[in-house]
């Protein structure tokens, strides 16, 4: 007898008959497998990503005309790409990786040097550009805002009117002094010297006394003062303490081609006499000028000393004539330092010769001897000698200024045997008493 075609079990694939409903091998019930799929077994139930059975929809279910929409999948910003950030994120990532270059060695870095240096030069641009354009549009604007600024610090220290300020003028005392220096190459005449409780132009200088010195300033000397009178004037009482300048008409010095009027006010007791006053013009670091407020006080050591020597000198085929030599404090925009003084010697030159020679700069030939030193022409100040002198020419002039030490009176000038000029030294003795 046939024996009637069966399936194999689902769980373990034995073939069991037709109608049995057990597996004779593992016992599983093949009512409840369901129907074989087309390998053989049942099919599997479709599981969500979840662990739980997923519900398939059966076709009736469906309707044939109905919107099925997609899944709505969640929204993501799409990222924008900054080419700055990823221009300094590449600079940074070879900045790093440079460590692990074949051959690298590490180097001990600097403490933020480069960073400081790129910020300076940053912050020189944004500033300074506009600051040179200012400048060069008004050259006078540094001394203009000093002077604003000391005036009013003079008047911020020095105001101790506490409410008491007189409302008409306290008597004045004046003593006429009429006498001149020259500071910085600028003529300075102390006309006279007032005393009072107060001045009522003042509001800085105070009500328990002050010191008003009236001077007039003329500068002719084709050069800007270059000072400022808070930096340079002071009195010494008669207890040899001193008294710095509490207020000022003008405080900068006066510009080229300038005459005018000035005062010069100092917080002073009337208990001290202006006769036993001395006004001193000039810092320590300067060639300092004292003047005695008797109006008798004898100021020659104070002015120029000049000797008128018109000696020839016969140089590198040049007639040179040594016209005069000048002592000073001070020349043209300049005051001599502490302990020196300036000597300005004058030429006339001639070229006889019918070829243009040329005189060069004085500091390569050119010297001065005063006691045992021996000094170049002074630096940052020009000399106004040609640089040469046309062939055939006569009367070509101008002045050479050395600095040297106070206290001379014999000079020796040397003209030296240097390259591409003589081959013999000149020496020039002179005197200036």
């Amino acid at each position: 007898m046939s024996q009637t075609p069966g399936r194999p079990c689902p769980a373990c694939g034995t073939p069991v008959p037709a109608g049995q409903r057990f597996c004779s091998n593992c016992g599983t019930d093949l009512s409840v497998s369901g129907p074989a799929s087309q390998y053989g077994g049942s099919s599997p139930q479709q599981v969500s990503p979840y662990g739980q059975p997923q519900q398939q929809v059966p076709p009736y279910a469906q309707s044939p005309g109905a919107f099925n929409p997609p899944p709505v999948q969640p929204y993501q910003q799409p990222q924008r790409s900054n080419p700055i950030a990823e221009a300094l994120g590449a600079l940074g990532l070879l900045f790093f990786m440079r460590r692990y270059r074949p051959g690298y060695r590490p180097r001990r870095q600097s403490s933020g040097c480069c960073g400081c240096l790129v910020a300076l030069v940053i912050l020189l641009l944004i500033f300074g550009i506009p600051a040179y354009v200012y400048y060069h549009a008004n050259p006078n604007a540094i001394n203009q805002i000093k002077n604003r600024f000391q005036q009013t610090n003079i008047s911020t220290n020095n105001n101790v009117d506490n409410g008491n300020r007189p409302t008409t003028q306290p008597p004045i005392t004046t003593v006429n002094i009429n006498q001149s220096v020259t500071y910085s190459g600028v003529n300075i005449t102390i006309e006279s010297a007032q005393q009072s409780a107060a001045f009522l132009d003042d509001t800085s200088t105070g009500t328990t006394g002050a010191i008003r010195i009236k001077i007039k300033e003329t500068n002719n000397s084709g050069q800007n003062g270059g000072y400022f009178y808070n930096d340079i004037a002071h009195l010494v009482l008669p207890d040899k303490s001193t008294v710095a300048l509490s207020s000022t008409l003008q405080a900068t010095a006066p510009d080229t081609g300038t005459v005018r009027e000035n005062w010069l006010d100092f917080a002073v007791p009337t208990s001290d006499k202006i006769d036993q006053i001395t006004l001193v013009l000039g810092n320590t670091q300067n060639a300092q000028m004292s003047i005695p407020l008797t109006g008798k006080a004898d100021l020659s050591a104070l002015q120029d000393k000049k000797a008128t020597l018109n000696k020839p000198i016969s140089y590198d085929g040049l007639n040179w004539t040594f016209l005069s030599a000048t002592e000073s404090f001070s020349v043209p925009g300049h005051q001599a330092t502490s302990g020196m003084r300036y000597v300005v010697l004058s030429f006339k030159v001639d070229n006889p010769t019918s070829s243009n020679k040329v005189i060069g700069f004085t500091n390569e030939y050119m010297r001065l001897k005063a006691g045992s030193n021996v000094s170049s022409p002074a630096d940052g100040i020009s000399t106004t000698l040609p640089l040469g002198v046309n062939a055939n020419t006569t009367g070509a002039s101008g002045t050479v200024t050395f600095l040297v030490q106070q206290g001379n009176t014999a000079y020796t000038l040397i003209f030296l045997a240097a390259q591409n000029y003589s081959n013999v030294q000149i020496n020039t003795d002179f005197t200036i008493q």
